[in-house]
């Protein structure tokens, strides 16, 4: 007897595999946010005229973090949001919810490089009122936004303004505030000094001990965002410049892995 065979397996086989491939290589309305890297800012990145101010040699390093984030122009296939998805430094966002519709690449770095420019200046008027009322003795007067060289590619928005007013702080003081730690932070800066909240900050931890930080200053309006159980860095969240230059005078010794300063975890 003759055998006879279908040649319907194989084509719902294959139709099967192009329903599970096809979604892999389609765009997707996501966008990817990835820890970035902690840049030191001693000695090239923060730098001020020395024909304004006196400064002073670091006695340890402070790093500006970042995160990556995919931009509003990037083609984002299904297969690269898998990849993203099951990883746990990787994270998926709808793009509506980071970038606003018909936006586009040049608009969005033109933004952040304004934004960035902004917590510049705001950063120098923190510090000088800081300076006039914790160092007196520290002449600031000739002190304005132009003294200020920050050498820094591809990297922009708010959130690095508290590590330069930081940064100034260590500059123009003779005091050891740093002794010798590697600390990180993130959050923007008010004129006044006030600490605000960022976007991104478990990656930003991430970051910070990737580049070897032992400290992180971050926000307290972000203490929502801090997991309870972070380990091999100190998180500190603060609400002021002041509290983040009080601390840093303090004993390094007092440091201790963990999470200080976020009522809602009980620290």
């Amino acid at each position: 007897m003759a055998l006879r065979f279908s040649r319907t397996p194989r084509l719902l086989t294959l139709f099967f595999a192009i329903l599970f491939l096809l979604p892999l290589f389609t765009p997707v309305n996501f966008v990817i946010v990835q820890p970035g890297e902690g840049t030191p800012l001693f000695p090239k990145v923060l730098q001020i005229k020395k024909s304004d101010a006196t400064t002073y040699k670091a006695n340890g390093q402070i790093y500006l973090l970042s995160i990556w984030v995919s931009t509003p122009d990037a083609k984002i296939l299904g297969a690269e949001a898998v990849g993203c998805w099951v990883r746990a430094d990787c994270v998926l966002f709808p793009r509506s919810v980071i970038y606003q519709r018909n936006t586009s690449t040049q608009v969005e770095n033109k933004k952040a490089r304004h934004e960035m420019k902004v917590s510049q200046s705001d950063a120098m008027t923190a510090t000088k009122k800081l300076l006039a009322k914790e160092f007196p003795d520290v002449d600031s007067s000739h002190l304005s936004d132009s003294s200020l060289k920050v050498s820094l590619k591809n990297t922009g928005g708010p959130s690095g303004g508290l590590i330069f007013s930081l940064g100034l702080i260590e500059l123009l003081t003779p005091e050891d505030i740093l002794q010798g730690r590697k600390v990180a932070g993130t959050g923007t800066i008010s004129g006044n000094g006030a600490v605000g909240p960022i976007g991104g900050i478990s990656e930003k931890i991430i970051a910070a001990k990737k580049a070897g930080a032992t400290l992180l200053f971050a926000s307290r309006d972000n203490c929502n965002e801090i997991a309870s159980d972070v380990s091999g860095i100190s998180v500190v969240a603060i609400s002021t410049l002041d509290e983040a230059v009080a601390y840093l005078r303090k004993s390094p010794a007092s440091n201790f892995p963990g999470v200080t300063g976020c009522t809602n975890l009980g620290v």
